[in-house]
């Protein structure tokens, strides 16, 4: 799969919530970083149980990509994403969320071999409450 097409899908299947079609996009000893947490899943397994626990997190959660620029086997798509965060306990007002980040992809063979997100974890976490 070309590069294009890859991310295509990749932002496809996080709009559609299908964390395994999501993983099956890595090597199956792919790996995604949260540069802002210094956190880092491996595998196939890790990445869709974390989608999942940050889709729990912001069920409606969307990234508005803001172009893409490719240089060799890498790929940088800025965005920026918005959504819902209801936090527990407290007064749980929900919280809308506005962050631009940064994903970096590294692709070989037609799937994701790493990407990182970069991002304010101060702003999201202001903006959380």
């Amino acid at each position: 799969m070309d590069h294009a097409t890859l991310i295509d899908c990749l932002y496809q299947a996080y709009a559609s919530r299908d964390a395994d079609q999501v993983a099956s996009l890595y090597h199956p000893d792919g790996w995604h970083e949260e540069v802002a947490m210094g956190k880092r899943r491996e595998g196939r397994a890790a990445l869709a149980e974390g989608l999942v626990g940050f889709w729990r997190m912001l069920p409606d959660v969307a990234w508005d990509r803001r172009g893409y620029v490719r240089a060799a086997n890498q790929v940088a798509v800025p965005y920026l994403m918005t959504g819902t965060f209801t936090p527990r306990g407290g007064d749980g007002t929900p919280r809308q969320i506005t962050l631009e980040g940064l994903h970096i992809f590294e692709i070989h063979d037609g799937l994701i071999a790493s990407s990182k997100d970069m991002w304010d974890l101060d702003l999201f976490k202001a903006q959380m409450g």
